[in-house]
């Protein structure tokens, strides 16, 4: 069975055959669902949206990876699972 190797930003991550670890996919759905719950938007969870966190200042580097990432993972953006949304 060939294994898949990632290379994001200059680094190469293969996969680990630790027990208990996700695979690189997994990691990336995680990070990839962060961002917008950060952002302060009508879709985010700052004041200008759910309201549940304070204000969050997003570097614009980071703005700017996460863009560049959606290109190759826009399919491991992860949306809000709305099971666990708050009753208004």
């Amino acid at each position: 069975m060939e294994k898949e190797i990632l290379i994001l930003c200059q680094v190469t991550i293969e996969p680990s055959d630790i027990w208990g670890m996700w695979d690189i996919k997994m990691y990336i759905f995680l990070l990839m669902g962060e961002i917008p719950r950060l952002l302060d938007d009508e879709n985010g969870y700052g004041p200008n949206g759910k309201n549940y966190i304070a204000h969050v200042d997003i570097p614009v580097n980071v703005l700017k990876a996460f863009e560049e990432l959606k290109v190759e993972y826009a399919d491991l953006v992860r949306a809000a699972n709305p099971l666990y949304a708050s009753k208004e």
